[in-house]
């Protein structure tokens, strides 16, 4: 854990000390002049190798709509992960960025495009698939209920040269996941230079402080070679925006309400999960071996601990684990459940590359990556362990992992009636996944000798269940061996055409066959219609195919104390078929794309793109199916207990529509330097168009709305903004840059799951928009290459919709708003470029 600076008041003395700093440095001759900088800039945003075997187009001449995001755009958000500066810069992007409580914890921080969950954007680093996390998103965030996506927040930004965001499906070019896009990393890859950076940062209230440390360095190794070493180091405090608990703490005495009432608990925490002991690491390897072959690899590691607070549980629950006297010993005034997660994840590639010119270039590589994720519960007791049972335990690990092997070849043919070489890729590849849950500790899922299920009050001793048990121990794998052939050419100068075709076999789903035609005709220099149509198809990852969990609490009943058992199930189990589930599809999708490219000027650009996307057999998190439902179906089964069940589900299809506007100007100031305005506006319509009842193992028809309800449906239609517009402006002048980003959103809604018998009623949250600001200041002088940057996330304090049932608990704003929950953010930050 990070502790770089001792007094309480940090955000305070970074700003103090950089002003002092600044104050004694004279301007210098030797800064880089405004054109200089500007060349660099553009240097990193012109190649695309995204969506594209063609090494002579820039994003603006491809076929696809693709985002050229360089490290400095990223690095002047002042963001503090590669998730949150995309958030910020990239108006397809879409997820709530401060999740809150226990469970949010445990949650990848992914990357979700054109409205659709994150697991439907495949993510690549320097075009190699990266492997995703080893849990799921549990919440509706933003239609991806049930989400395996890649963890971007352990890549180390400062890695980053570049982000390239394919905004297309692009299946039969990368396989299975790159159904609404395809995000691809680009390492550094330098044999000098280098920089080191601090930020620290702080929430308006004075919580969610957050030390970060990032660098890198380039060398020169062999004869021309070149390894990159890049760092992160992180800590961030939890941050909370709640109100005061209005419920009663405690039983009244002789009627008298009891004393403590005034001062139990008022203020306990809800909110953005703390993240300690988080460091990252990356290395970028490339050493050419001849003059035509050449050795390359990349290497990630990374670790961090989240710690999520639970609602806090009151010494007044009837409830035999709260009543039980073990628990009245160790929590007399209450407490608050805390999950813990440790993220653990490692991934390595190396692969060689021989260029022979005009005879082609092969590229060979295998990759291997895990991401490991152990669960903790912290403040806890299982009373049937008696005074004994610790207050932590270990409740479960789940690892995913991936290995990856292809080999390609491209070749650039001169064909006689075409007016540029023929690009043609020709590969095979194979992949294997594996998912594994590996039980905890014992004392976190049985018994004690003290167990004993009394319906009296104080003497009743239960047994708590948390996490993965033995139950639920498995290992499920499968390997995907996939051919594929591209051929990308111009007919004449107008014109530019390319297909791609992929045959998989999946050793658990069987062949597909995946197809994309693209399209790009000049009408004249400055206007360009650009256009592709092809087909996807995404089969569930290993994890949602073998995930399970399972806890339990002892409540009284009727004066009965009654085991409640929620489990997540598997949807083959024997429970899961009870209730409609079935055996998981894999997604189809069709993807329709049409957009046009005006350039009327060197350093101005528009485009506008519209999308049709139609999904078939959406996999999705079911409801958590309560009791009333369970109870008719379980009776009489050994599962009787489980009064809340969830499992995956592919009953829905869904129709998504929309349009994405980008412009982009370079203005030019001479002695006042320049600015750059982005501009992007992306309007997305999602529809159910299908929702299918099951049978059940019995027979019985249970319908759709049993198993993903309005509340669920809403969260696919209705969960992400209408819209979003994102704004920017960056100055340079001489030494100084200043960067603005606001970003407008739409109005979204929240639905409950049964209108007539909810005291909650649905609610349509307002459009809010959110202003971001960052200044910097370039030493020169004996001080050259030191750059200060001081700014806000939020600067006017703008919130979303307080929740319609606020004051009922101490919830204030919804888990799936965008931004803004925890109103302002200051930040400084000291970086040294060398």
């Amino acid at each position: 854990m990070l502790r770089l600076l001792s007094k309480p008041d940090k955000l305070t003395l970074a700003i103090a000390a950089i002003s002092a700093t600044l104050a004694q440095t004279a301007y210098a001759a030797t800064t880089p002049t405004n054109n200089e900088v500007r060349k660099a800039r553009e240097d990193t945003e012109t190649i695309v190798v995204t969506g594209t075997q063609r090494k002579d187009l820039s994003h603006l001449e491809a076929s696809s709509p693709v985002d050229i995001i360089g490290f400095e755009k990223l690095d002047s958000t002042g963001a503090h992960d590669l998730s949150s500066a995309l958030l910020k810069l990239t108006p397809s992007f879409s997820l709530p960025s401060t999740p809150t409580g226990g469970f949010s914890s445990s949650i990848p921080v992914g990357a979700a495009l054109r409205g659709l969950s994150a697991d439907q954007t495949l993510v690549l680093i320097n075009g190699k698939r990266r492997h995703q996390g080893a849990n799921f998103t549990r919440q509706n965030y933003n239609g991806g209920r049930g989400a395996n996506p890649v963890d971007l927040s352990l890549i180390p930004v400062a890695a980053i040269a570049r982000v390239e965001v394919l905004r297309d499906g692009a299946a039969a070019q990368y396989g299975s996941d790159a159904i609404a896009g395809v995000i691809n990393i680009v390492l550094k890859d330098a044999k000098e230079g280098g920089g080191i950076s601090y930020r620290y940062s702080e929430w308006i209230r004075g919580d969610g402080e957050h030390n970060q440390i990032n660098g890198w360095k380039g060398f020169e190794i062999g004869d021309g070679g070149s390894l990159t070493v890049s760092a992160f180091a992180s800590d961030r405090k939890l941050a909370n925006n709640t109100d005061s608990d209005p419920r009663p703490f405690y039983k009244p005495v002789n009627g008298q309400p009891d004393p403590r009432e005034e001062t139990a608990y008022r203020n306990w925490p809800f909110g953005s999960p703390e993240t300690k002991d988080h460091y990252n690491f990356l290395a970028n390897l490339n050493l050419p071996l001849s003059d035509t072959l050449s050795l390359y690899g990349f290497a990630t590691y990374g670790h961090k601990t989240t710690v999520g607070l639970n609602f806090y549980d009151r010494p007044l629950t009837n409830s035999l684990l709260i009543q039980s006297p073990f628990f009245q010993q160790r929590f007399p005034d209450g407490r608050t459940p805390i999950n813990i997660y440790k993220t653990t994840d490692y991934a390595a590639t190396v692969g060689l590359q021989q260029d022979n010119g005009e005879r082609g270039k092969f590229d060979f590589y295998v990759n291997y990556g895990i991401d490991q994720l152990k669960s903790f519960e912290d403040n806890q007791l299982n009373p049937s362990f008696g005074p004994d049972s610790p207050a932590y335990f270990y409740s479960g690990n789940r690892e995913n992992a991936q290995a990856n092997s292809a080999l390609d070849y491209t070749l650039d043919l001169p064909v006689n009636f075409l007016s540029s070489p023929l690009t043609i890729l020709a590969g095979v590849a194979w992949r294997w996944d594996e998912y594994e849950l590996t039980a905890g500790d014992p004392i976190a899922h049985t018994e004690g000798p003290f167990f004993n299920p009394s319906p009296v009050i104080g003497v009743g001793v239960p047994a708590i269940y948390y996490g993965i048990t033995d139950q639920d121990e498995r290992a499920v794998s499968r390997n995907v061996k996939s051919v594929y052939l591209s051929f990308e050419g111009s007919p004449n100068e107008r014109l530019d055409l390319g297909l791609a075709l992929r045959a998989e076999d999946y050793s658990d789903f069987g062949s597909a066959n995946t197809a994309k035609a693209s399209l790009r005709f000049k009408f004249t220099d400055t206007l360009s219609l650009r256009s592709t149509f092809g087909n996807g198809y995404r089969a569930p990852s290993v994890v949602q195919l073998g995930y399970s969990a399972y806890s339990k609490t002892t409540p009284l009943i009727n004066g009965v104390p009654t085991d409640v058992i929620q489990r997540t199930l598997l949807p083959t189990s024997e429970a899961a078929r009870l209730l409609g589930g079935s055996s998981l599809k894999p997604e189809k999708s069709d993807n329709l794309s049409v957009g046009l490219v005006w350039t009327p000027l060197d350093n101005f650009s528009v485009t506008l793109d519209a999308y049709h996307i139609e999904i078939k057999d959406r996999i999705q998190l079911s409801e958590n199916i309560t009791w009333d439902r369970l109870a008719p179906i379980f009776s009489g089964t050994p599962y009787e207990n489980i009064q809340n069940a969830a499992f995956f589900t592919n009953i829905l299809d869904t129709r998504t529509r929309g349009i994405e506007l980008t412009a982009d100007y370079q203005l030019e100031l001479d002695q006042y330097g320049d600015v750059n305005f982005k501009l992007g506006f992306v309007r997305n319509d999602t529809e159910v168009t299908g929702a299918r009842d099951s049978v059940n193992a019995n027979g019985d028809v249970i319908p759709a709305s049993a198993i993903v309800g309005r509340s669920n449906i809403s969260s696919i239609e209705e969960g992400i903004p209408k819209y979003k517009l994102v704004l920017s402006a960056g100055w340079n002048i001489e030494q100084w840059s200043v960067n603005v980003n606001a970003r407008h959103y739409g109005e979204w809604v929240a639905r409950v799951n049964n209108l007539a018998t909810s005291a909650t009623p649905d609610q349509t949250f307002s459009e809010q928009t959110i202003v971001d600001l960052d200044l910097g200041y370039r030493f020169s002088g004996s001080l050259e290459g030191v750059r200060i940057n001081i700014g806000a996330h939020n600067i006017f304090e703008s919130y979303p919709d307080y929740v319609n049932t606020r004051g009922t608990s101490v919830t204030k704003y919804s888990f799936n708003s965008p931004e803004g929950s925890l109103g302002t953010q200051y930040h400084a930050k000291v970086s040294y470029d060398f």
